[in-house]
C-alpha cells in the first residue's frame, strides 16, 4: 500500500471578469478585463493498494480525496462585486471579495404565510417580510408588507421592497470535496474496471424548480395543486396569481430553489475479456479484447434535479452551479473489441 498527502496554495491573478462600465464611456455595458486575484488552497489525499494478488486473482484499488478553498480576496481598482448573467432568466452569480468564484447570491425564504399565501421573505435583519403579487392596481405591481399588515419601509426610509442589493445572502456553489474511488478486479482473462466519483459541500440553484411554479401560463409542477387556498393552510406553494414571477424565484432569486448537490456517481464500469495467448498464437494476433462498458450508470444524491454535475453556464468559471432545463450527462452503453497485429 501506498499513500500520499499533499497540501497546496494556488494564487491565480489576472482573472478574465467582465467588469461593468459607465454609460458615459460610449462601451458595452460590460467588458472582459484581467482584473482580480484569488486563490484555492487545500490537501490532496492518494490511497493506492493491492489487497489481493493471487495466482488467478488480483484486485487493486485507488481512492483520492480533495479538499479545497476558493476565495476572491481582489478585483479591479474601486469594484467589490461583479454580476454574472446567468443562463435563463435569473442574475444568480456573484463574484465578491471574500467569497468563492461566482457565488450564489439569493434572498432567503420563509416560507408560506398561512394567513395569506404570500410568500415570506427575509430581509438583511432577518425580519420576516410578505411578498403579495397585486397586478393592475393603484398601489403599484408588488405589495410589501410586515407580518401585521402594515406597509413595509426600510430603516432608513428607502424604497419599501427586498431586493438582492441589500437583502441576499452567499451559498456556495464550489464543491468543498472531490474524489474518485477505483477498482480493478482480474480473474484469469476477466477484467472489470469500476470507477466512483463523488463531490460534496456545494449548492446548486435549481432554476428549473423555478420555471415550474411561474405563474404565466408556463408548465408546472404537480406540487402547483398543493398552493394555497384558504387560510391556516400549510404548504410550500404560495397562492397562485397569473402573472407573478417573484414568488417562485425567477423575478427575484431566492435560496427556495437553492439543493444541496452533494453527490456520488457510478461514473464508469467496463467488463472485459482478454483472448487468451495461445490462441493469439494460432490467430497471429498480438492481442484482442472484447469490452462491454457503461458511462454515468448511476447516481445517489438528493439533489432534485436530473444531474447536480451540469451547468446551464457551460465552463464559465464566474457562473457556476446554475440548472435550468439543462440536459443531465448522458448515459452511455458502448461494446467493442480491441485487436493488435
Amino acid at each position: 500500500m501506498t499513500f500520499d498527502i499533499t497540501y497546496y496554495k494556488n494564487n491565480v491573478t489576472d482573472l478574465i471578469l467582465f467588469v461593468p462600465q459607465s454609460p458615459s464611456a460610449g462601451l458595452p455595458t460590460t467588458i472582459p478585463q484581467n482584473v482580480g486575484k484569488m486563490y484555492n488552497k487545500g490537501i490532496e489525499f492518494t490511497v493506492n493498494a493491492l489487497p489481493v494478488a493471487t495466482k488467478n486473482f488480483t484486485w487493486s484499488t485507488n481512492f483520492n480525496f480533495t479538499q479545497n478553498k476558493n476565495e476572491v480576496t481582489d478585483l479591479a481598482p474601486g469594484l467589490t462585486e461583479v454580476l454574472t448573467a446567468s443562463s435563463g432568466l435569473e442574475t444568480v452569480n456573484r463574484t465578491a471579495i471574500g467569497y468563492s468564484l461566482g457565488s450564489a447570491w439569493l434572498v432567503r425564504s420563509g416560507g408560506v404565510d398561512p394567513a395569506t399565501g404570500s410568500r415570506v421573505l427575509l430581509n438583511a435583519a432577518g425580519k420576516r417580510i410578505l411578498y403579495r403579487f397585486a397586478p393592475n392596481t393603484g398601489a403599484g405591481q408588488f405589495q410589501w408588507s410586515n407580518e401585521d399588515g402594515t406597509r413595509y419601509n426600510k430603516a432608513d426610509g428607502s424604497a419599501n421592497t427586498i431586493n438582492q442589493r441589500d437583502d441576499a445572502v452567499m451559498y456556495n456553489v464550489m464543491p468543498k470535496y472531490v474524489g474518485g474511488f477505483s477498482n480493478n478486479f482480474k480473474y484469469k482473462n476477466f477484467e472489470l474496471d469500476v470507477l466512483m466519483t463523488y463531490q460534496l459541500g456545494f449548492y446548486v440553484y435549481y432554476g428549473s424548480f423555478a420555471g415550474l411554479h411561474d405563474q404565466r401560463f408556463w408548465n408546472n409542477a404537480v406540487d402547483v395543486l398543493t398552493a394555497w387556498k384558504n387560510p391556516g393552510d400549510i404548504t410550500t406553494v404560495p397562492r397562485p396569481v397569473y402573472g407573478d414571477n417573484v414568488s417562485n424565484g425567477s423575478g427575484l432569486p431566492m435560496d427556495y430553489n437553492l439543493f444541496k448537490g452533494d453527490f456520488a456517481k457510478l461514473k464508469n464500469l467496463t467488463l472485459a475479456y482478454n483472448i487468451p495467448g495461445m490462441v493469439l498464437g494460432k490467430l497471429k494476433l498480438s492481442n484482442a479484447r472484447f469490452f462491454i462498458s457503461g458511462q454515468n450508470l448511476a447516481i445517489i444524491t438528493k439533489y432534485p434535479g436530473p444531474d447536480p454535475e451540469v451547468s446551464s453556464n457551460g465552463n464559465t468559471s464566474s457562473a457556476p452551479g446554475v440548472d435550468r432545463n439543462t440536459i443531465a450527462n448522458g448515459r452511455t452503453i458502448t461494446a467493442g473489441v480491441n485487436i493488435g497485429f
